[in-house]
């Protein structure tokens, strides 16, 4: 009897995947019914939809032999599996956030050039089941009922009542299932689920800093008419405006309604109708249909990142007058496409100022399926002025889409490859993946771009096949190749250069290094300075991901090097403000170039990787998208790159004058916002933090939107100065909350000194001879009655003066150009310099920490600990690869005479920040 019904079971699912297979996107010769395309926990439902979320608690055990799948696969009938030390896990959520496992380093994705496992607190890799009983609602009698699935890494197996369902391994999509005849309304349904995350996935990095396991979105049961609304999406049509409502209808009714119909009502999202449609239906003999209903919409706003206005279609299929079923589908209008050489957003020149997501999620490890968490992180990116995020190799969960669209921001997805490498050695198929994305992710006005990856190059003609699909069936969204791969004309609309036969973008380039492409281009990958991450918000890592660099290593760290906590978190805030300077000296390099039509970023948050037995921290942000100690702010990140900046150009390009120098600076704007700028005035003053040195304004002039133009030249004379001071050149556009500034070193105009009480070592003589009147060639006997000798390093000469009770000042080697490294994750040995409060530094303009205006004196200093050389008091200290550095330092002897000390700090050049150096160090070492 048990078998004739298994039998019949199998035969009726049969007929449903029968029934199903058109609207199947995945092949599953496991399971019986179908997976169609659904859409779980969207950011609106029908009152007409009937949904129970299984959200909440699920048992849950693992099976590290894979005896329980083992043991459900033998034979025809159920077998029951062993439930043995049941404990709770909540759905969505990955099991390593919830405790499974033991802590290690974490099983990242396949890549051999590109795998960097980093500690992780709970770490089970293999086979685990779940379980839930739910009651089937008496209501639900006589509907088609579904069991839905948001998202699942690596891949489950489904049983509903011990009958099976479904396997499941998708790369972005959400499918459901029609379980209607394993289940009975009134009566409680059994669900099992078989899970996996040991076996390869499409997930791309989403599993780069662990192939985590779990459910990571909702589970959800639906009941449906039998005549019902399988899909709805909008496509835009600006020009009108109107919205292009494409409705997907199904029945599964033995007789069909000869009075079909749908009505769409379009809101605001504040519920006022802006348009309207009825249409009459009439399904064939497949009982299926798809139309497109164009509904007019007078006076409608457009979408964009400025202005990100959304609507509400509600759907209703009706039968004669009574509604039977319903959906409600959110969107937007807007147009993006590519003319020649630009982007173009609703008819306006575009630029992209994206920037990069790896996928870090520290606390949960995946992303959270929360609209309102996503939002909060994009409003801060918002604010900082992104308008663009690059999803490296992977695409992010509806929730996060759906946030996107409200907050304002474009999203480029990506298919998971490497190249034409599959990242944890799936079946190669990226039409495939393709596909998947399009079905799934079409209804989200935020989704951009395609990319196929990273990069590199699918291979020929495949790359040209896919460029054509997408082009023929989303036309609405632009495309390229892979992101820093091998595009070309024919699989692109758009350059991402790195290489293939162009020059690199990952760092800034001069203007007109890219004048002749014949399609917009985005930079790959742009503008990282690799620095350590900051242990101090070790304390916020309480979830599954431990603090990779923590207190205790880098207070050894500190230990070793001899050095206390505050020259560390010195150092620390040093490497965030260097960061800030490259983060601002890039963007507004690229944006200089009429040419360039957007920037990733790389990337906003700290991805913290591996490099010289630490972890990196080169993100704009914390890996809690939290502004950095000593860093920039959203805001100040926002004046150079926001819709609207001005960019100055100087002379001199150092920066850096003297009393009397005429020097210029030429102003540029860069406007990208949604209207043009009629008769603008731009202001500008050169000030210090307490007197305006010189102001002035430019001639009125317009810029349209996508402008790159000169403004004109703001020339300036510094005036007599008593001190050197640190002073500030602003620019705005009178009227508008656009400005931007740039700092500069201005010192008095130098006179020769008198020298006649510094004894120099010979090997020094020549060099300081002309800047110092009478001074004295140490080891002759005039120089026995000098207050200061100064003498290259470890000159005997100086020791032993120093000996004798002199003050003494040692100058070391200053060779080479400023060790900073630019560029991804990898760090040099000047990743951040730190400088005292200290009379030996009198009034030289510094503000603390190392910027590029100190550039042609700093090289490379002396690696600490200085255990050879004494006790030192530290006045300038920087952090390197892998040990910390000193610049200047100072020992007294039992008397209180100093003695200073540098490395790496080039006293000799021929600058004027040189020279005034020099000279506080002498004032300060004379009695």
């Amino acid at each position: 009897m048990n078998n004739r019904l298994n039998m019949l079971s199998i035969l009726i699912l049969i007929a449903v995947t029968l029934s199903n297979q058109a609207l199947s996107e995945l092949v599953d010769h496991w399971g019986h019914c179908a997976a169609v395309p659904a859409v779980v926990n969207p950011a609106e439902t029908s009152s007409l939809q009937e949904v129970i979320t299984l959200s909440g608690e699920w048992e849950f055990v693992t099976d590290p032999r894979l005896m329980g799948r083992h043991r459900m696969g033998k034979g025809p009938d159920w077998n029951e599996p062993e439930w043995n030390d049941i404990r709770a896990i909540m759905v969505p959520g990955c099991w390593e956030a919830q405790g499974v496992g033991e802590p290690g380093m974490s099983q990242p994705w396949d890549l051999p050039f590109d795998r960097i496992p980093r500690p992780i607190n709970h770490m089970y890799m293999g086979t685990v089941r779940y379980r839930r009983s739910m009651e089937i609602p008496e209501s639900w009698a006589d509907k088609r009922i579904w069991l839905k699935v948001g998202g699942v890494r690596t891949e489950a197996w489904f049983w509903v009542n011990q009958q099976r369902v479904a396997h499941l391994n998708t790369y972005c999509g959400t499918y459901k299932y029609d379980i209607t005849d394993l289940v009975k309304a009134g009566e409680t349904a059994e669900i099992v689920a078989t899970l996996r995350n040991d076996t390869p996935s499409r997930k791309g990095c989403m599993a780069a800093y662990h192939r985590f396991g779990g459910f990571y979105r909702d589970i959800e049961l639906e009941a449906t008419p039998q005549v019902r609304i399988e899909d709805v999406w909008v496509r835009s049509d600006i020009d009108k405006p109107s919205a292009l409502v494409a409705v997907d209808v199904q029945s599964t009714a033995e007789n069909g309604s000869q009075a079909l119909s749908v009505d769409i009502q379009i809101k605001s999202m504040d519920g006022v109708l802006v348009g309207q449609e009825r249409r009459l239906l009439k399904l064939d003999n497949t009982k299926k249909l798809s139309v497109t209903c164009e509904v007019k919409m007078s006076g409608a706003q457009l979408w964009t990142p400025e202005t990100p206005t959304l609507y509400s279609a509600t759907v209703t299929l009706l039968d004669g007058d009574t509604p039977i079923h319903g959906w409600k589908e959110r969107f937007g209008l807007r147009k993006l496409e590519v003319r020649g050489d630009r982007f173009y957003l609703n008819n306006q020149p575009f630029l992209a100022r994206g920037f990069g997501d790896d996928y870090i999620y520290p606390l949960t490890l995946i992303s959270p399926p929360d609209r309102e968490f996503h939002k909060a992180h994009l409003l801060r990116a918002k604010e900082a002025g992104f308008n663009y995020v690059r999803l490296h190799t992977h695409c992010e969960i509806p929730e996060y889409y759906e946030a996107a669209d409200e907050v304002g921001i474009l999203l480029q997805p990506e298919l998971p490859y490497y190249h034409d490498i599959t990242p944890e050695g799936f079946e190669f198929d990226p039409m495939r993946d393709l596909k998947e994305l399009y079905r799934h992710y079409r209804r989200y006005v935020s989704f951009a771009s395609y990319s196929l990856g990273n990069e590199g190059y699918i291979g020929a003609p495949l790359d040209q096949e896919l460029y054509q699909w997408a082009k023929a069936n989303d036309p609405d969204r632009i495309f390229q190749h892979q992101d820093g791969g091998c595009n070309q004309p024919g699989n692109t609309d758009y350059y991402t250069p790195n290489g293939y036969g162009l020059a690199s973008s990952i760092v800034p380039w001069e203007v007109g290094a890219f004048d002749s492409l014949d399609m917009p281009f985005i930079s790959h990958e742009y503008l990282n300075l690799g620095i350590k991450m900051d242990p101090r918000i070790a304390p916020q890592f309480t979830g599954v991901i431990p603090c990779p660099r923590s207190m205790e290593d880098y207070e050894a760290s500190l230990e070793k090097a001899g050095l206390d906590r505050r020259w560390g978190d010195a150092c620390l805030n040093a490497a965030h403000g260097l960061q800030g300077y490259y983060q601002k000296q890039g963007i507004e390099q690229a944006r200089l170039d009429p040419a360039c039509d957007g920037y990733s970023y790389w990337t906003i948050v700290d991805v913290m990787v591996e490099q010289a037995g630490t972890y990196t921290g080169q993100g704009f942000l914390n890996a809690f998208w939290e502004e950095k100690e000593g860093g920039l702010s959203l805001e100040q990140f926002r004046q150079f790159n926001g819709p609207t900046a001005l960019l100055a150009t100087f002379n001199p390009d150092s920066a850096i004058a003297v009393s009397g120098d005429e020097c210029s600076a030429d102003l540029w704007i860069s406007h990208f916002d949604h209207e043009n700028l009629e008769d603008i005035q731009v202001s500008w003053k050169l000030a210090s933090f307490t007197h305006v040195l010189a102001e002035g304004v430019l001639e009125p002039t317009t810029v349209t939107t996508g402008e790159v133009k000169s403004l004109g030249s703001a020339s300036f004379s510094i005036p007599e100065l008593e001190q050197p001071i640190q002073a500030f050149f602003v620019a705005k556009i009178d009227g508008h909350d656009c400005k931007n500034l740039w700092m500069l070193w201005l010192f008095p105009k130098r006179a020769s000194k008198d020298g006649s009480h510094i004894a120099v070592t010979e090997d020094l003589y020549e060099a300081l001879s002309p800047r110092y009147t009478g001074l004295l060639k140490a080891g002759m006997e005039e120089a026995a009655k000098a207050q200061v000798v100064i003498g290259s390093w470890q000159h005997p000469e100086v020791l032993v003066a120093t000996e004798q009770g002199k003050q003494g000042l040692m100058v070391g080697p200053a060779e080479g150009r400023p060790n900073v490294t630019l560029g991804w994750w990898s760090l040099g040995d000047q990743i951040g310099t730190a400088f005292a409060d200290h009379p030996a530094l009198a009034h030289f303009p510094h503000s603390g920490n190392l910027t590029p205006l100190w550039f042609r004196l700093i090289k490379k200093g002396i690696a600490l600990p200085l255990t050879d050389e004494g006790e030192w008091e530290y006045i300038a200290v920087g952090e390197g690869q892998t040990q910390y550095f000193a610049y200047i330092m100072e020992k007294k002897d039992p008397d209180g005479r100093p003695f200073l000390m540098t490395h790496g700090v080039d006293l000799l050049a021929d600058t004027p920040e040189g020279a005034f150096l020099l000279d506080a160090m002498v004032d300060y070492l004379r009695p």
